[in-house]
């Protein structure tokens, strides 16, 4: 039996040629001798819910970014970028502490507090950085309300704090280093970028390590609105809109597209909060306001970088934007996240690393993978035991030696698995049934259900014929494969799999 090392590498044409004009991805030429690999200042820009297809220059999603697009330009572009954990609070804390959601206890949203002791900033703080945090947190768990300020065991590893936790994304509402503060009405992402500019202003003789997190493009939450996974509207809403919104001029240039404009596995979305039973309405109306948002964000990109050239900072600043998992948008007729599909849990990542050459990477790169990454590109030593990311920063300086990783780990309610260049597979967790939302894609075109389901990205890059045990002799010994690897992986991880 071919086993999956093989296996991967006698089909593992990357899924890449398609999306990026049939271009050829690879590492590109570093430029090593003009990097001093410590002492770099580092932007981690973090977005909410912006899926890998809404960036302009890869040519998914009709949608207009222009500074993003230049931005990755000259950045290493990773279009291989994976959500370990596809909703919000569960993948920051993958982020913040290089772990997989079983060892950093973060299961699902406001469940739990992130372990502060985990978080990874400490080791930029310890080495010399002032360390910033500006916009959405979602690490507190219940025990500590969004408006009030953060307990300051939880924030200890940032040395400026300006949060913000309600998705109101016109309300400045912000705990300003413990203090709550109402400045107002206004477009948050445009008060963020302010204060960003504002903290890189203040004279210091330290590098600095600031996370500017946004809100958008997520769904806000309005008075009277909540958010529901199953529908791009409430009655309580604004029909269709689904609580996407932007400045009214980002809308504008979106307000006209079809289904056929966005993505070819679109399908009508069912409705909640209405009268008539089973009622579905396309996900249209909800793109005007999700598209508009990334647009909105890119121009205060554009804003925050044009800063960093003019300032001189630019040529002493590591800059990552990415995003802690993607949006469904009416694909499979979902909404939002938490679920296998590549709309939900690629997404975007680009790092631009002064004095190296960018490029585009069909490198898999999982979310607890990105502060140890950067750690290494700053020679910031790690100081934490018992992290699970990777650091990939040799690579990025141009050892192209360093082994690639097969397989991304992915997992979020019930289901479990993997992600690599080809294939995504999924299967349940102890012996239950893939619930929720997840059976909607558990059952195929003939109507079969099944506990162990892959996707052949290459074949199938809209992912509308899952492959089950039983289908072919060579996907079954895939299957069993990655399932036996998956097996492994949780067991050290405290999680058994039947």
């Amino acid at each position: 039996m071919m086993n999956r090392r093989d296996f991967i590498q006698k089909t593992g044409a990357t899924v890449l040629g398609g999306m990026l004009g049939g271009k050829l991805v690879g590492h590109p030429m570093a430029t090593d001798s003009s990097f001093a690999g410590s002492k770099k200042n580092v932007i981690f820009v973090m977005t909410d819910q912006w899926r890998y297809h809404a960036q302009g220059f890869v040519k998914q999603d009709p949608v207009q970014t222009p500074c993003l697009d230049a931005f990755a330009s000259r950045s290493f572009n990773f279009h291989n970028a994976i959500a370990s954990t596809p909703v919000c609070g569960p993948n920051r804390a993958c982020w913040m502490t290089g772990r997989f959601h079983q060892n950093h206890g973060v299961m699902k949203n406001e469940a739990a507090h992130v372990q502060a002791d985990q978080i990874l900033v400490r080791n930029f703080k310890d080495a010399g950085y002032s360390t910033a945090y500006i916009g959405k947190w979602h690490l507190s768990g219940k025990a500590y309300p969004r408006r009030e300020p953060t307990p300051d065991f939880l924030k200890q590893d940032f040395d400026y704090w300006y949060r913000t936790e309600n998705h109101t994304h016109f309300r400045l509402k912000y705990d300003d280093n413990g203090k709550m503060v109402d400045n107002g009405k206004a477009w948050q992402p445009d008060h963020e970028v302010d204060k960003a500019i504002e903290y890189m202003k203040e004279p210091r003789e330290t590098p600095f390590f600031m996370v500017l997190s946004f809100g958008p493009p997520h769904n806000g939450s309005y008075p009277g609105f909540g958010e529901k996974r199953h529908t791009p509207g409430a009655y309580s809403h604004r029909k269709g809109g689904y609580g996407y919104y932007a400045p009214t001029e980002f809308e504008e240039p979106y307000k006209d597209l079809s289904e056929q404009d966005i993505r070819q596995n679109i399908q009508p979305v069912r409705v909640s909060g209405g009268d008539v039973p089973g009622e579905t309405e396309s996900a249209l109306g909800a793109v005007p306001g999700y598209l508009g948002a990334c647009s909105a964000i890119d121009a205060d990109f554009g804003r925050l970088l044009a800063y960093l050239k003019t300032s001189g900072l630019e040529d002493d600043t590591i800059v990552v934007f990415t995003s802690d998992h993607g949006e469904m948008l009416g694909s499979h007729g979902l909404m939002t996240k938490g679920v296998c599909f590549e709309e939900s849990i690629r997404v975007p990542l680009s790092v631009y690393v002064p004095g190296l050459d960018g490029g585009n990477e069909d490198r898999l790169f999982n979310s607890p993978d990105v502060l140890p990454t950067l750690m290494g590109l700053t020679g910031v030593s790690c100081k934490h035991t018992g992290v699970d990311g990777l650091d990939h920063s040799d690579y990025l300086k141009g050892n192209c030696s360093i082994a690639e990783p097969e397989l991304a780990y992915i997992g979020y309610a019930n289901f479990r698995g993997f992600r690599t260049k080809r294939y995504t597979y999924v299967t349940n967790l102890n012996g239950q049934h893939l619930g929720g939302r997840e059976v909607v894609y558990c059952r195929d075109t003939l109507g079969r259900v099944s506990d162990h389901l892959l996707f052949d990205l290459q074949e199938d890059p809209h992912q509308l014929r899952p492959i089950q045990r039983g289908d072919a002799a060579h996907t079954d010994a895939l299957i069993n494969d990655l399932h036996s690897e998956l097996r492994t992986q949780l067991s050290q991880r405290g999680e058994t799999l039947t």
